[in-house]
Formats: structure tokens, sequence, C-alpha cells
């Protein structure tokens, strides 16, 4: 099976104005990179991944700075990742970005044309920036289309810089009506500070949720080992994914990659004396559960070039 990384975005210097970016890296020193397909590649070789979903985006209807009113524009077109991928062949695929509320008919139809002519793997919801309850009763074309394509989604959830993304609406519990309104529909939940727990909860609620741990390819693995116990504890241990959100050995530490901090949960447990991941569920996290979800072929194996 090969190793895929759920999370990946690609934004260029026209896709999304400076302030926008400013304000999105503030918390983290305020450096930032504008990534295309080449970047998104090079980022999977230094961690040692084969594969990577690459996500754009159309904030269009919502970006807003009131010391920047004509700059409002954060928008990376389907047609631009369809081309990056193109450019890298099994090594990107696509993740459809859509305004849902814009035109849920445009929508719709936008999927399908992602899905049917370039062959993306995913669908990005994204009610944060969107400013919509996630169980708003008129994306329910948008949901059914998604299950008439067996197309997993993608959603945000917890803290965000942008100040004009409500965080009320980044909550993971609003997903939960989802889950039960939609049994067969397959949503991939980023799971971060401060709704953790509250993710861990609703992904194991319902079977067809995966839980993204993107949030921590950043950060301590003692973070990592403490959310994958608890997924454990509730049987979804097995539907935990990889990702990696952009992070590289920059914000993982010196001489560390973002994958390296996955691979060592078992030095972390040993440290404190828990149960350690079996290879086949570390297997599981770094590739085998979303290339089954995703629909991955395996000839993908091996193309990640080791850090």
């Amino acid at each position: 099976m090969p190793t895929v990384d759920v999370l990946l975005y690609l934004t260029e210097t026209p896709h999304a104005p400076v302030w926008w970016m400013e304000e999105m890296y503030r918390p983290y020193g305020g450096k930032y990179g504008w990534t295309d397909g080449a970047t998104l590649v090079d980022l999977l070789d230094r961690a040692g991944i084969d594969v990577g979903l690459a996500h754009g985006s159309d904030l269009r209807r919502t970006t807003f700075h009131p010391s920047f009113p004509d700059h409002h524009e954060v928008y990376v077109p389907n047609d631009y990742t369809a081309a990056q991928c193109a450019a890298h062949p099994g090594r990107l695929y696509g993740v459809v970005c859509v305004d849902p509320l814009r035109d849920v008919r445009a929508a719709t139809e936008e999927i399908d044309r992602c899905v049917t002519e370039f062959g993306f793997r995913m669908m990005k919801l994204l009610p944060t920036y969107h400013h919509h309850d996630p169980a708003d009763p008129r994306l329910a074309p948008v949901y059914e289309k998604c299950l008439e394509l067996d197309l997993p989604i993608h959603t945000h959830t917890g803290f965000t810089p942008i100040i004009n993304a409500p965080m009320p609406h980044a909550r993971p519990v609003l997903l939960d009506e989802l889950g039960i309104r939609y049994r067969d529909l397959k949503v991939v939940v980023y799971l971060a500070f401060p709704y953790v727990d509250e993710g861990i909860a609703v992904v194991a609620r319902h079977p067809n949720f995966y839980a993204d741990l993107s949030y921590y390819a950043g950060g301590d693995p003692r973070d990592l080992y403490r959310v994958l116990n608890k997924l454990r504890s509730l049987g979804a241990l097995d539907r935990a994914v990889y990702g990696s959100d952009n992070n590289d050995k920059q914000k993982s530490g010196p001489g560390g990659v973002a994958s390296g901090i996955f691979r060592s949960v078992n030095r972390v447990a040993r440290e404190v004396g828990g149960p350690e991941l079996a290879e086949e569920e570390m297997e599981a996290i770094m590739g085998g559960t979303a290339s089954r979800l995703l629909k991955i072929p395996d000839a993908a194996a091996g193309t990640g070039t080791a850090a």
C-alpha cells in the first residue's frame, strides 16, 4: 500500500492576498511560502511519502479585511489543481473545492466535473471559512452528489488564525447531524485545538467518519500518542489517517520531518509505559486506510523518496 498525505495546500501568488497569508501564518512566526505542485511533491519526498491530496480553495464570497476591502479573493481554481496533479501523475490527486452557498447547483455540477474529468478523490467542506453550519439543509444536493459518486468529504474543524472565519462553525459536534442524516457519507475530519476530544467523539460515533491528524504533524509526538490512544480506546484507530498540512522539518523540529513525528509514537509509548502501535496499525495510519478510502492505486507505493 502507498503512503498517503491527505492534506496538502496549493497556493500561488495570484490565489490569495498577502494580508490573508500573513494573518494565516502570524501565530507560527509569520513565515509563509507559495506552493505549487512541485513544492508539494518536494514536501512528500522529504517526508518519504508516496502520494499527496492537493487542496485548493474558493473563499471569494466570505474573505474580508477592513483595511484591504478590495483584496478579498482567496481562490485556487479546480482547473489549476487539476493541472498541477497532471504534471505529477501518481504523486498528487485533486480535492474538489467549491463554495456551495455561492450556487448549490453549480457546486454539484463542479463536483461531478472534477471527479469525472480529472479523477479528483475528495471534496473540501469549509464551514468555518464559508460561514455556515455543515448540517445546513441547503447543502443537501452537495451531500447527495458525494454519495452518488462515492466521494469522501474532507472538512476542517478547530482553530484558524483567520479572524473572519467564525469559530462557532468550527465545532466538530456540528458534523454529528451529517452522520445521523447520511449514514453512508464518508467524512474525513481534521482534528484541531480546542475541539480535539469533541472531534474524536464525533469520529468514533460514526463508522464512516475518519480522523485527519495533520494538526499533529508540526507538534509534539506525545500529543499525537495521546490522541491515538483515545481513538484506540473508542474503537476508531483504524480510521486515523496521516496528513501534514504542508508542515515540514522547519516546523517539526531540527533534523526531522512531519512524518517522523508519527513514526516516533512508539518511542513515546515506551517512555510512558503505554501500549505500542503494531506495525500494521502504523501502516494503516500512514497510508493503508487512506489508500482504500480514496482508491489510490497500489502502483503508487514506493514513489516517495525517503528524507
